[in-house]
């Protein structure tokens, strides 16, 4: 799946793809005008789901606007097994 956005006079592309080999993981990349964003899933809601967050927190940053509450997301760290 590949779709668009603008951030502020950028273009934004996304895609969310399936991992070569893996079945179930779904690999999100964001390419945005300073680089690009890379993201690993077990699920597609969830892929989709931080592509809205991430989303919004460029569109945030790229159009210049300044708010009290900033949009962070929590992200647990995942233990180390073995």
């Amino acid at each position: 799946m590949m779709s668009f956005f603008t951030a502020g006079p950028d273009l934004v592309r996304w895609e969310l793809t399936t991992v070569a080999g893996h079945a179930g993981q779904y690999r999100l990349t964001i390419h945005h005008a300073h680089g690009a964003i890379v993201e690993y899933f077990n699920d597609v809601t969830a892929a989709l789901l931080r592509q809205g967050e991430l989303e919004a927190l460029l569109m945030a940053a790229r159009s210049g606007a300044r708010t009290s509450e900033a949009p962070w997301v929590d992200v647990p760290l995942k233990e180390k097994s073995g």
